[in-house]
């Protein structure tokens, strides 16, 4: 853009031709020839600072310029000097660029709007993507917690609670997912992963809620085994013994039907203390153990069946001497 010092020198110089020349004025044909050359020389500096502007995209600026330079080159003594002809051709010219430079400043001031508007969005993208990975690591993390030894209910929650976070974190992208495609390709990338995450979590909670509810029961039927060795009572004893075998049964037919479920648990080992079983082994020792534990049961059954028969039969032989005894008591009378 031409400085305002020089536009200011350029008018001077204007004004002082148009007083030099309106002094004088033309009479002869070369003072005629002269005065042109005058008006040219006006012409070619505005003609010079209108096609600055315009290379500076300043229409407004040029359009005044190019309009005085019009009115200068319109004097017929222009005509009397060589440079008259082409100086009307390079206005014509830089009239014609008008339109196309205001049309192409408007074009470019878009170009600006959506160059930022990119920028801002790549980066409102980008703080939303590192948003979600931060999510799915958490999630990944839970997920790998509930293979763990000691995983227990408290592992689930924390599980479920960083996938509903990553969801409630796409949730809040989801109007980027139409204005950019490779973040609605990332989304569904993540919700994918999510979908796997959720049958993960639900395959290790059955695991949890099995080692922590028939199976912890069937581990802790070996302190009952002891307590019912001990047992002098016949029914107490059997009632220990019921209760061992049951909790073996419950074992059993929930590792059958988890087995059936999600057949690749069969020699995965369980999470829990001790050495690791897998599920297809502990199925088959809780049923094995439930077998033997009803030998026992049955054992009892019998011991105590014959038990309330002799006591019944002691019963009924001491209501018949009782009887016997009144009856003597009676006759002595």
């Amino acid at each position: 853009m031409t400085p305002a010092r020089t536009t200011s020198r350029t008018w001077v110089l204007l004004l002082l031709l148009a007083v030099a020349t309106s002094a004088c004025g033309p009479r002869t044909k070369q003072q005629r020839q002269t005065y042109g050359e005058k008006r040219t020389d006006e012409a070619t500096l505005l003609l010079n600072e209108a096609t600055e502007h315009l290379r500076n995209l300043d229409a407004d600026r040029a359009e005044p310029l190019l309009a005085k330079a019009k009115e200068v080159l319109a004097h017929p003594d222009v005509d009397l000097s060589p440079e008259g002809e082409m100086l009307r051709s390079e206005l014509a010219d830089l009239q014609a660029r008008v339109p196309r430079v205001r049309e192409e400043r408007v074009q470019r001031e878009r170009e600006s709007v959506a160059e930022r508007e990119r920028k801002e969005l790549e980066a409102t993208v980008e703080k939303q993507r590192d948003a979600v990975v931060e999510a799915m690591f958490a999630v990944t993390e839970a997920l790998d917690a509930l293979e763990r030894k000691d995983a227990d209910g408290t592992q689930v929650v924390a599980a479920r609670e960083a996938i509903q976070r990553t969801r409630e974190r796409l949730r809040t992208g989801k109007e980027l997912e139409a204005k950019s495609e490779d973040y609605a390709a990332s989304a569904r990338s993540t919700e994918r992963r999510l979908e796997q995450a959720e049958v993960r979590l639900q395959l290790a909670r059955r695991v949890i809620d099995f080692v922590s509810g028939p199976l912890g029961d069937s581990q802790e039927a070996s302190a009952l085994e002891k307590k019912a060795r001990r047992e002098r009572d016949l029914e107490a004893r059997l009632a220990l013994y019921t209760d061992m075998r049951d909790r073996f049964r419950r074992c059993g037919s929930e590792a059958e039907k988890l087995l059936a479920e999600v057949p690749e648990l069969a020699r995965s080992p369980l999470p829990g203390k001790g050495r690791p079983m897998a599920l297809k082994a502990v199925a088959a020792g809780c049923e094995k153990k439930a077998g033997a534990l009803q030998r026992v049961v049955v054992k009892l059954e019998k011991a105590k069946v014959k038990r309330d028969k002799a006591r019944a039969k002691l019963e009924k032989l001491k209501a018949a001497r009782e009887a016997r005894e009144k009856a003597r008591a009676r006759k002595r009378r």
